[in-house]
């Protein structure tokens, strides 16, 4: 065979992997199924029709790192959460993205005054979280999703998901849709299990604070510094109705944090900002947790906070996260994982 036509038949046979592989197009019914990203040595799976979320994530062949129901994945529209943010709300975790602060969510709209006469703290904007994603560029290796325009939160997300080698990389690009100057900051929010170990690299004088949302003086489960590293101490509740939940507030220069699941790390980075950037009632790092007798339900949120900024109109802000996904060792106590991690750190 002549290289011209080997190299045509190569060509012919990649356009028709990437076909298989991404299936629709822009705008197709399809969009709203899950679709997947691998390499041979990571794979993603992304939702489109239901906020753009990352909702899987492993080693090929392996099983999924992070918190998600995949019976949920290619659910019938008639199945999918309510858009109207008074309905009940619909949990699909996986990796999402969110504005910030909190405080905030509702009380720069007009459309829902009950909620922004209570300054409500849930649920997120529907149109962000929530609502079908078009697919507006693919690539063998990457793809690009974009939000509806928020009438609540006056933003669109532009959120781009690459695969390279072991690494994932994760930008969310929040463009003001608004005739007016907004400001906001953009959040990542990638949940785990609740009884997962997850470590954040980080010095003694890191956390700021945590909160314990349970009733009376139980304080757990409690976040501990050993060997330059804060991680909870998972607690078994004192009876079958009892949930633990605590969050914790962290001052990091550079955000490193790990998660190890299913003999699988994953190791979430973040470049360097001025932390009084952030908004004041936020944290450059950020850790929520849970702990019941529902253990295959309970949540463990990693999430990283970006610099609070003025958007003018048309203009926007990013963020971006890299993943790296390595095989673990199999190792179960946490002394040994912390000296396992620092290992793959080096």
């Amino acid at each position: 065979m002549r290289p011209h036509q080997t190299n045509m038949r190569k060509t012919t046979l990649t356009l028709a992997l990437i076909a298989l592989l991404f299936g629709c197009k822009t705008g197709t019914k399809d969009d709203g199924q899950l679709i997947t990203l691998t390499n041979g040595t990571i794979e993603i799976g992304v939702l489109p029709a239901v906020g753009g979320r990352l909702v899987r994530a492993s080693l090929a062949g392996h099983k999924n790192i992070i918190q998600s129901d995949s019976t949920q994945w290619n659910e019938s529209p008639e199945k999918r959460a309510s858009l109207d943010p008074m309905a009940p709300f619909k949990a699909y975790n996986g990796s999402i993205s969110w504005l910030s602060p909190q405080s905030e969510w509702w009380i720069k709209q007009d459309s829902l005054p009950q909620l922004k006469a209570k300054r409500a703290l849930w649920p997120p904007d529907p149109m962000l979280t929530l609502a079908a994603y078009k697919i507006t560029d693919q690539k063998a290796n990457e793809i690009t999703l974009t939000s509806p325009e928020s009438r609540f939160s006056k933003v669109q997300f532009i959120k781009t998901f690459r695969i390279d080698g072991n690494r994932v990389t994760l930008t969310t690009r929040a463009r003001n849709c608004s005739k007016d100057t907004v400001s906001w900051g953009l959040w990542h929010n990638t949940r785990m299990n609740g009884w997962d170990n997850v470590f954040v690299k980080a010095d003694s004088a890191a956390l700021l604070k945590t909160q314990y949302m349970k009733q009376g003086e139980i304080h757990k489960p409690e976040m501990r510094y050993r060997d330059g590293f804060y991680t909870y101490d998972v607690a078994v509740p004192e009876n079958a109705k009892a949930v633990y939940k605590s969050k914790s507030f962290l001052n990091v220069k550079t955000p490193l944090i790990a998660g190890f699941h299913e003999n699988q790390w994953l190791i979430i980075r973040s470049d360097a900002i001025d932390n009084t950037k952030i908004h004041p009632e936020e944290a450059r790092i950020e850790l929520y947790i849970e702990n019941s007798y529902q253990a295959a339900s309970d949540l463990q949120e990693l999430e990283i906070q970006y610099a609070y900024q003025k958007i003018a109109p048309g203009a926007s802000i990013e963020a971006t996260e890299t993943w790296e996904i390595l095989h673990g060792s199999g190792l179960k106590d946490k002394k040994s994982l912390r000296r396992e991690l620092m290992g793959k750190l080096k």
